[in-house]
């Protein structure tokens, strides 16, 4: 049997990617205290003694609560306390006479809108001193200048001090001062954040490869990434390896908790599967993205990100087999059918939806989704269902997956002998549904018709006057063509779907649509419209009932094939048109082939050859005549006026003053062909005149 058709292209947009019209802003990294796990902010902090941390704490407790000044106002006021309490501890030497009041006026300035750049150079050095003590100190000057890096004026210049690449650098000993990489992190992401010079230091130091690290260790997974996705945000230059499958293998983890950073988290993952292969990444990362998908309160945003990225890793074999085996296909149906309220929110999800139909379509096409997923398993229940659902993405859903199941005759038989799908898909069409609706309820059809035994089944049940009601001024040319196609198909191998679409319009003798049948408005179509396509497959649609009846006439009694073709040629005086248009373009010389057979068909009868005549009586197609036999060009002037008409201009090899290049083997073929065709043709019509 004929291959079924994988109706899932050419029906959706493609890949939809997320891209926002404005990017939200680098999120900014806020005191622990805030946003940490109860049991981690005391682990981070240590002391030496409790009374010389409870003098620092109680300090800095003053110096928030009075004055109450912004974070980045009291900055250096807030580094005073800290050097004071490390000097006197003997760990830090300062250097710098009047630095108290020195840090003071620096607040001052920076209150006033300026920045005092040349002391962010003696912090650095103080900091420098620090780390070298092993001075415990380091955590809470690393937590002030997190906060400080809030302030986005602040961003640059500790950049320029050098100070950003002392705490990436601070990354690489965390064994040592484990408890200042939380910090140390918040510094990194606050002062990258949306600071592209801070981003291109952070790349070229060398040290992000520990950020990584803090994936894969998780502990501070709820920083690192935020951190991560500060640097890369709307940034090209960003590249870390092994960002991918970091992720992924520290999401795969059930019990983690991710609702907090997951929209950051998202975005991280579509961005990676974008820039690396995907060959480290785990065999089961599609299942981490699908539960992902099914965290609560999740943004469509995330959601349309994480469905991309779906996308991306299905173009795999190894990854389609684990998808399937692992049931994500039942989940993802599952995350289709909630609606949400807010009409924004809805609008934001139907993107969402769109990009998983088009997954769902892709791998319902595959053989391991076939072995899987048989016509009485549950998901193709719920499918089924579906098809009576008001929903438009639901029953797109429907028709893309079961059409590209329905692909072997006994898939189709079972759906229209069993589940009488086909009555419930011209249902469908006979609501005129909406384009993607109409065109994806077409192509399933067309897939259930390649069965021989289906097609008079689906022709039965009116399916000739449903099609022909898409073939009106009003519906865009692509369903037009579907229709057409779905029509060709129902024809193939099919004499009394032939007869249905010879029916006269009304049954009433004194109508005038008595003389017209479903035929007619074919031709009315190919007459009308603009759309190659469209026209071509309405030839190919003459040319499947001139062999239709061709080869049934043995087993047809004579009267019977008379009267189909009295009716064909007597009530259709245009019926050759379309035949003419395929063998008059030279874009597709199969659909020519196919065009000069059909004429040489038609031409048999004496009804057909008087029709095929009138064609050859316009100069153009005649000269096309002379060619073909021939073997030389006309003037030329007719073989590019009748290609104009079909929107087509002719190929050099075929012009007047063509190419003398060598033609391939397959065209010297099928030009014999045709030759043989027209020959043919032209003795049948001296035949029949």
């Amino acid at each position: 049997m004929e291959q079924g058709k994988d109706i899932s292209k050419g029906l959706l947009p493609p890949k939809l990617d997320y891209q926002p019209s404005t990017s939200p802003k680098s999120p900014v990294l806020q005191d622990l205290g805030a946003s940490t796990p109860p049991t981690t902010e005391s682990s981070l902090l240590l002391s030496k003694t409790r009374t010389d941390r409870d003098t620092l704490a109680d300090s800095l407790k003053e110096l928030t609560i009075t004055p109450k000044l912004p974070m980045a106002e009291r900055m250096f006021a807030s580094l005073a306390v800290v050097f004071r309490h490390a000097h006197e501890e003997g760990e830090i030497e300062l250097g710098l006479a009047g630095w108290n009041s020195r840090l003071l006026r620096a607040d001052e300035l920076s209150r006033q809108g300026d920045r005092d750049i040349e002391i962010l150079g003696w912090v650095h050095g103080i900091l420098d001193q620090m780390l070298v003590s092993h001075s415990e100190d380091l955590i809470e000057a690393a937590n002030i200048l997190a906060n400080g890096a809030r302030d986005e004026t602040w961003r640059l210049p500790f950049g320029q001090a050098g100070i950003l690449n002392f705490f990436l650098r601070l990354l690489t000993v965390e064994k040592e001062y484990e408890d200042i990489v939380a910090p140390c992190l918040r510094f990194i992401g606050n002062a990258c954040a949306d600071t592209d010079p801070n981003r291109e230091q952070a790349i070229a130091s060398g040290y992000l490869p520990s950020l990584i690290d803090e994936v894969n260790r998780q502990r501070l997974l709820f920083i690192a990434v935020p951190v991560i996705y500060n640097i890369c945000n709307e940034y090209d230059a960003f590249r870390i390896g092994g960002l991918l499958p970091a992720l992924l293998n520290a999401f795969a983890d059930p019990d983690l908790q991710v609702g907090s950073y997951l929209s950051h988290s998202s975005t991280l993952i579509d961005l990676a599967s974008q820039q690396y292969d995907l060959a480290e990444c785990p065999d089961e990362s599609v299942q981490t993205l699908v539960r992902l998908l099914e965290e609560p309160d999740i943004e469509p945003t995330s959601m349309l990100q994480l469905v991309n990225t779906i996308g991306v890793f299905l173009q795999q074999d190894r990854f389609q087999r684990d998808f399937i085996e692992s049931d994500c296909v039942s989940r993802l149906l599952e995350l289709l059918l909630p609606v949400n309220d807010d009409l924004e929110m809805e609008e934001e999800l139907s993107s969402f939806r769109s990009a998983t139909n088009q997954i769902l379509s892709d791998i319902s096409a595959t053989g391991a989704f076939a072995n899987k997923y048989t016509v009485r398993s549950a998901v193709v229940g719920t499918l089924v269902q579906w098809l009576s659902t008001s929903r438009a993405q639901l029953r797109i859903c429907s028709c893309l997956t079961l059409g590209n199941l329905a692909r072997s005759d006994p898939v189709c038989r079972d759906m229209v002998s069993r589940l009488d799908l086909h009555e419930r898909l011209l249902e469908i069409l006979q609501d005129q549904p909406s384009v993607q609706v109409s065109y994806a309820a077409l192509g399933f059809i067309r897939n259930l018709a390649l069965p021989a035994e289906n097609k008079s089944i689906i022709g039965s049940q009116g399916a000739v006057r449903i099609i022909s009601e898409f073939w009106s001024v009003d519906v865009t040319p692509q369903v037009q063509h579907a229709s057409v196609g779905l029509l060709r198909q129902l024809l193939n191998g099919s004499i009394s779907n032939v007869r249905w679409l010879l029916d006269s319009l009304s049954s009433d003798p004194e109508s005038p649509a008595y003389e017209k049948t479903y035929l007619s408005l074919l031709l009315l179509l190919f007459g009308r419209t603009d759309d190659v396509a469209t026209r071509i497959e309405t030839g190919r649609t003459v040319a499947t009932i001139c062999r239709c009846i061709s080869s049934s006439s043995q087993d047809l009694p004579v009267e019977s094939t008379s009267a189909i073709r009295h009716r064909l040629y007597g009530m259709h005086a245009d019926i050759a048109r379309p035949l003419a248009m395929m063998i008059s373009q030279s874009r597709f010389p199969i659909i020519r082939s196919e065009g000069w057979f059909a004429l040489a068909l038609m031409a048999r009868s004496r009804e057909g050859s008087a029709t095929v005549s009138d064609v050859f009586q316009q100069l153009e197609t005649f000269g096309i005549l002379v060619s073909t036999i021939t073997g030389q060009s006309t003037t030329g002037a007719g073989v590019l006026a009748a290609n104009t008409t079909t929107g087509h201009s002719r190929d050099n090899s075929d012009s007047s003053s063509g190419s003398s290049g060598v033609r391939s083997e397959q065209e010297r073929e099928m030009q014999a062909k045709d030759r043989e065709n027209a020959l043919v043709l032209v003795n049948e019509l001296l035949t029949n005149s």
